[in-house]
């Protein structure tokens, strides 16, 4: 049961009624610019310098990004302030909406997955290059535009020193347009699904639930002592084990990765890898926000992917296949099909809305009739002919050039989704990512060692790893449009603004602080790890190419069929409980740490509904929206006071 939200908030926040344009201001894109600017700082800052040396919260890869979400509190705060001394001062709900917005549409590609995995990657394949790993049979398919050119160039990279403009300017200006593009392109995709998810279906979002609470001008949340005893649940544990990390005397509180493989050692049962509980209050509050059933199928198909995992060794099978990831029951292959089906399946119950949007995009102005603006199809068609057309310039083969790109956004279609259903903490695709599906699927000994190689430097965009993609936050940013009446074509350029912005700077200013600090010398060695892997993988394929891998093939076909049942369950028999959402997500490493939370808030959920009624829902939500915006506070507060205390430790809220 999602929250209901007060759709005109005019009389509300001001005396007088606030024009529909007035979200999108001067002020509140000029702090939204410095609110941006100070969340990239502080994730270059949490992520790069305290890593996982010192502990830090990730500033940019949960649903809900502290960063950007660290920057509405203050903005809120001091606006708060400002309008204790006149009426006139401060800002209204949508410029605060809007500041927010653009923190977090343009910052989370600052991070994880964006451009920490995006230039390390472009570092990577002349320093790390040896005679036993023979790295040199992908060098002359690098073309010198791409990437620097040899490992004398990226030494300042991984060890310190001076920043070489001059090495860095053409592929930071290259790939910076590349992301942009993307960026566009995903933009696009939200702007056509929007009315068909956010009007006709009615998706949940939870994430977008937590700021409009916030913000409220009636401020309920920050009256309601119910809020304030949910804030300082997380609050007190954050601060406990923060304490604990400095003065080993204070005593921890241990409440995540807490494993019971132990009590799962022996066989069969520890077929079924690790298995631990957390305790995440953000996650358990955001979960509370979702419909029972998308609850219950989220941690009951992950139960029953580990119990898949027991039956296959019972039955001796769990060997089947060709390795690696691909052994019955091929959990990552269900998962990428099932990704494939919800997007296939957003398309088939949305063909109607869509095929009108294309009429419209080529129709004679003033004869459009869908809800969707007539830039989308166009934009959509520009950025990805442009993305191809940059592959193909480094030398990949354009028919695979636009499938690898075209699956990509397949998935993150479909990530999309999960995230507006579910609040998806931590967004994770199938291990199965891209590039490795078209790859595995028919053989690396197809492809030329050319076309490898270029799609080894697209991992940024094909990953699996998708916590800091753009796509969800803008699709929330035009749910937010809705809800507050904000126009949304300026709505639109105010994320335009932000991620033209926020790319080159979080590019540049991250290049600046690896060169201070000497990558593999002082800085973060996780997101090296990551650069460094796509090319692993390459070496694989060229040095020992491995067929096209059928079982894994057949199992995605599986996954994909699974989904539409389940679809056609859900929509068949109203009594059916479980959703294809949560066979996808249980499919994913996200559900590893969100299981248990997810379990937590269902059975909290259920408890409440079924004994107190919709009444009692509703007095206890200011709690569970208290347990997201404390763990929140408690993370962003400890993680920047760490910055300017040399040797602090930070016990982290979301890892």
């Amino acid at each position: 049961m999602p929250i209901a939200i007060e759709r005109d908030v005019r009389s509300a926040e001001d005396p007088e009624e606030t024009p529909r344009g007035a979200a999108v201001t001067p002020a509140s894109v000029t702090i939204g610019l410095l609110a941006l600017l100070a969340a990239i700082a502080m994730i270059h800052w949490a992520e790069l310098v305290l890593g996982g040396r010192r502990g830090h919260t990730a500033m940019a890869n949960t649903s809900v990004p502290v960063g950007a979400f660290t920057t509405l509190l203050v903005v809120l705060g001091l606006s708060t302030l400002l309008r204790l001394v006149s009426r006139r001062l401060g800002l209204n709900r949508r410029e605060l909406i809007v500041i927010y917005v653009m923190a977090a549409t343009g910052s989370v590609l600052a991070s994880s997955g964006a451009i920490h995995f995006l230039v390390p990657s472009l570092a990577a394949p002349y320093y790390f290059a040896t005679p036993e790993n023979r790295w040199e049979r992908f060098h002359e398919y690098i073309p010198q535009w791409l990437a620097p050119p040899d490992a004398h160039s990226v030494t300042p990279f991984f060890e310190g020193g001076p920043l070489p403009i001059d090495v860095w300017l053409g592929p930071a200006t290259i790939w910076c347009c590349f992301v942009i593009a993307f960026a566009i392109c995903t933009l696009s995709l939200a702007a056509i699904v929007r009315a068909q998810w956010i009007r006709r279906e009615r998706l949940t979002f939870p994430t977008v639930q937590v700021p409009l609470e916030v913000t409220a001008p009636s401020g309920d949340f920050w009256c309601n002592p119910v809020a304030w005893v949910g804030m300082a649940l997380p609050f007190l544990i954050g601060t406990l084990n923060t304490l604990n990390r400095n003065y080993p005397t204070v005593p921890k509180l241990e409440v995540r990765n807490i494993s019971l493989s132990r009590h799962f050692a022996g066989p069969p049962w520890n077929a079924m890898g690790g298995l631990r509980l957390s305790f995440y209050p953000f996650v358990i509050g955001i979960a509370y926000l979702l419909t029972t059933e998308v609850t219950l199928s989220c941690w009951l198909f992950y139960v029953a992917r580990k119990l898949a995992l027991v039956a296959a060794a019972v039955l001796g099978i769990d060997d089947w296949g060709t390795g690696g990831l691909s052994r019955f029951p091929f959990p990552d292959h269900q998962g990428a099909g099932a990704f494939i089906g919800l997007t296939a399946l957003s398309v088939w119950v949305g063909r109607a809305e869509l095929a009108q949007v294309c009429r419209d995009a080529f129709a004679p102005s003033g004869a459009a009739h869908s809800a969707a603006p007539r830039w989308a199809v166009p934009a959509l068609m520009l950025s990805f002919a442009g993305m191809v057309g940059f592959a193909r310039a480094a030398g990949m083969n354009a028919a695979l050039a636009g499938l690898t790109i075209a699956l990509a956004l397949v998935y993150l279609t479909a990530a999309t989704r999960i995230r507006a259903e579910t609040g998806d903490a931590w967004l994770f695709g199938p291990r199965i990512d891209p590039s490795s599906l078209i790859v595995q699927t028919a053989g690396a000994r197809r492809f030329a060692p050319r076309d490898l190689t270029v799609m080894a430097f697209l991992s940024n965009i094909s990953t699996y790893d998708l916590r800091c993609v753009a796509m969800p936050h803008q699709l929330d940013a035009y749910k937010f449009a809705d809800e507050l009446d904000i126009d949304r074509g300026r709505m639109t350029w105010s994320v335009v603004v932000a991620t033209t912005v926020g790319v080159p700077v979080a590019f540049w200013s991250a290049l600046a602080v690896w060169h201070a600090l000497g990558a593999t010398a002082k800085g973060e060695v996780w997101r090296i790890q990551q650069g460094r892997m796509p090319f692993e993988r390459l070496a694989g394929y060229l040095n020992a190419p491995q067929p096209a891998d059928v079982p894994g093939a057949v199992f995605v076909a599986v996954g994909v069929l699974v989904t539409v049942a389940l679809f056609a369950m859900r929509t068949r028999f109203l009594w059916w409980p479980l959703h294809p959402v949560g066979y996808a997500i249980a499919h994913t490493t996200s559900m590893d740490a969100q299981w248990f939370p997810f379990l937590l808030a269902w059975a909290a959920k259920v408890v409440i509904m079924r004994y107190g009624g919709a009444g009692l829902y509703r007095r206890a939500l200011p709690f569970f929206l208290g347990l997201v915006v404390g763990d929140l506070m408690n993370g962003g507060l400890y993680t920047v006071i760490a910055f300017f205390s040399e040797g602090m430790q930070v016990y982290p809220m979301n890892w």
